[in-house]
């Protein structure tokens, strides 16, 4: 597999080397001027939507920012709680529009789900026991995912339609019960494993970091930390299955370097590229902290 430099700072130059690898853009969710600067310079990302957790919101200034470029808005049961309650702290003013509430709706306040019905949203009742909130909003989003893209978005082929992919970033956060912590992060390798679920890639965005799955291979992580939207501090955590994994770009990269829970993990480094290289054996999950906090 051919090397890619860790000076390599624009989509055009990965683009003219002749390796398989996939990138990633934890950036361009959380600052609508830098996704305006990203689709100027010509980088390839996908369109997104956006699925709240029943968790609070407590940096409503990357909320907000994650909505402006939402193409569609899904709250997960008593998600949509905490949106009302964050429009209500606002005077009263909308932040976002919110398309559909998904869940057993166990959770959801009648007063808010009467609200939200009435603004037109969709309040999508699915009592499987057997799946969680957050299954059943991958599952909606997925669903809905040829009118969320549009047609002009689908191109037909030879081999069938050849649609651009669709993100979903995931507002939630880590600080609650460990449980439901543990929760979001399986629900990350589950989503990612489970190509019905997806049609592009998932990022949990929590007040402090963003978290997303590496695939197996070289991991290419595009890290603008001058831009003042992230932060240098990162994390590499296998928590699927021990890993062999190789970095460029970190403070302390490491080399055909054997990680597991309960042996030697990759916390608290430190950004030191644009751009930065991960290769893995195994699927790893990776944080990097915000630089705006709540």
């Amino acid at each position: 597999m051919t090397r890619i430099s860790s000076h390599l700072t624009n989509s055009e130059s990965l683009q003219e080397c002749d390796s398989t690898f996939k990138q990633w853009r934890p950036a361009f969710y959380i600052s609508n001027q830098h996704r305006q600067n990203s689709v100027a310079r010509g980088d390839s990302s996908n369109p997104y939507a956006l699925l709240l957790l029943n968790q609070p919101i407590s940096n409503s200034a990357v909320f907000s920012e994650i909505c402006c470029g939402a193409q569609y808005i899904v709250c997960a049961d008593g998600g949509a709680n905490r949106l009302r309650e964050l429009h209500l702290s606002s005077a009263g003013r909308d932040l976002c529009e919110l398309d559909a509430i998904c869940g057993d709706l166990d959770s959801i306040q009648d007063d808010v789900k009467d609200y939200y019905q009435r603004q037109g949203t969709a309040i999508i009742k699915d009592p499987d026991q057997h799946s969680t909130d957050f299954t059943k909003c991958l599952k909606h989003i997925s669903s809905k995912y040829e009118d969320i893209i549009g047609e002009e978005h689908i191109i037909k082929g030879s081999q069938g339609p050849n649609p651009h992919g669709l993100d979903v970033a995931v507002m939630g956060g880590l600080c609650g019960r460990a449980d439901q912590a543990f929760s979001q992060l399986h629900h990350l390798y589950a989503a990612a494993e489970d190509p019905s679920l997806l049609h592009g890639d998932i990022y949990l965005i929590t007040p402090e970091s963003v978290i997303f799955v590496l695939e197996r291979g070289l991991n290419i992580i595009h890290t603008p930390v001058a831009s003042d939207l992230l932060a240098e501090n990162v994390g590499i955590i296998p928590l699927g299955r021990p890993s062999i994994i190789t970095t460029r770009g970190l403070a302390w990269d490491v080399k055909d370097w054997a990680t597991e829970i309960g042996g030697k993990l990759s916390t608290s480094n430190h950004i030191r590229c644009e751009i930065i290289e991960i290769e893995t054996s195994e699927r790893v999950v990776f944080t990097v902290e915000l630089a705006q906090k709540p």
